[in-house]
């Protein structure tokens, strides 16, 4: 018998593209498949669209959960979530994005056959959605060797996009005994990605599994002022000492990684707005 998977996403004012997100969970061809929705508390008719599409995802044999919270970020929802969660995979994507209809269906086959990974990633597109255009598949040459993924991801050396990763919900929950991830303004994966990654190998499928729509606006690509880069780096530098608490590695090793990570991530922001200002004179 095949086991249950399952899937979570948060969904926050996620119209006009959560339908086409739904039909293509509705398209994947694992079963048995759970979906849970968290409506992060959506100002515009994401909650009507999850209740209008559960008997679509009913007749296609998915199993949907609609949760309906105030809004509290992706971290917030996704805690809401995780107490439901009664698969033994665990993977996540956002409403905005897109899987192949293979996408959780080849994951859970790998894990299957690789008892001894604890989690697994794939290949993915990058895609500018305003434009269509393709900019850049989400592995690189490194990632394809990579197993042990735990410092890549602390030090941001390798990708982190929802949807390309599925866990052993045991595992996980060994991480997390009370079912809760530190809540952050700056998103949901590190928290879900690094204490698994710090106890196993991660396995890795050489096919583009997974679409990263970026959209002009969103939280990670709108367009932020320097302060609020600023707030950025040093919030993930937050958000990274806290899940530390979670891993199985060397706090103090790892928070000098971190405080290197976040020297660098400012000096790039200063040079960026020192030619940033530099180009301003010149106009």
């Amino acid at each position: 018998m095949r086991p249950l998977v399952t899937l979570v996403t948060p969904v926050y004012n996620a119209m006009p593209w959560l339908r086409d997100y739904l039909d293509c969970v509705a398209a994947q061809t694992w079963r048995p498949l759970e979906l849970i929705l968290v409506d992060d508390g959506s100002s515009d008719d994401s909650g009507e669209c999850m209740r209008q599409s559960a008997d679509m995802l009913a007749a296609a044999g998915v199993e949907t959960r609609l949760l309906f919270c105030p809004h509290g970020g992706q971290a917030a929802a996704m805690n809401a979530a995780l107490p439901l969660i009664s698969g033994t995979f665990f993977t996540w994507c956002d409403a905005d994005d897109l899987l192949t209809p293979d996408s959780v269906e080849k994951k859970a086959l790998w894990l299957m056959e690789h008892p001894q990974a604890g989690m697994v990633r794939s290949n993915g597109t990058v895609l500018d959605a305003d434009t269509g255009t393709v900019l850049e598949e989400s592995a690189r040459a490194a990632d394809r060797a990579d197993q042990n993924v735990f410092e890549a991801l602390l030090t941001d050396r390798t990708y982190c996009y929802a949807g390309c990763y599925m866990v052993r919900t045991e595992l996980f929950f060994a991480c997390y005994p009370e079912k809760q991830i530190p809540e952050s303004p700056e998103g949901q994966n590190l928290q879900l990605l690094l204490p698994p990654a710090s106890r196993t190998v991660c396995g890795y499928l050489d096919e583009k599994l997974h679409t990263y729509c970026r959209r002009s606006g969103s939280h990670s690509s709108r367009k932020r002022s320097y302060q609020d880069m600023l707030r950025r780096i040093e919030n993930f530098t937050v958000l990274q000492k806290e899940i530390l608490k979670y891993c199985d590695c060397d706090r103090s090793r790892c928070e000098q990684q971190i405080a290197l990570v976040e020297r660098r991530a400012k000096a790039a922001l200063v040079y960026s707005a020192v030619q940033q200002a530099r180009k301003d004179l010149g106009k």
